[in-house]
């Protein structure tokens, strides 16, 4: 039996891309199958739904990381530093008109 458990969790990126939903359903064959006792199986869904939640966290910190690292590379700006310089340029222009 722990090998079918060390296989469902070893779902990897198919745990993050399933929905909470698949997971139940998928637990739930286990039961049926007769490789997952029913005392066992909220335990494992709970593993697993967890697990899905590391990995899609994980995956988006890496997303994250990666899109600033090419926004720098390719010296873009974002979004904050446009704000900036539009305050900037309204506060020069505003600086001008009263000295003008």
């Amino acid at each position: 039996m722990k090998t079918t458990l060390e296989k469902a969790m070893m779902l990897g990126i198919g745990i993050a891309a399933a929905g909470k939903e698949q997971i139940e359903l998928t637990v739930s064959e286990l039961v049926k199958k007769g490789e997952v006792g029913r005392l066992e199986a909220q335990a494992l869904a709970d593993k697993l739904i967890h697990r899905k939640e590391e990995e899609e966290h994980r995956m988006e910190t890496r997303i994250t990381e990666r899109v600033q690292e090419i926004l720098s590379e390719h010296h873009l700006a974002v979004l904050g530093e446009l704000e900036q310089l539009k305050l900037r340029v309204l506060a020069l222009e505003q600086n001008k008109d009263i000295n003008n």
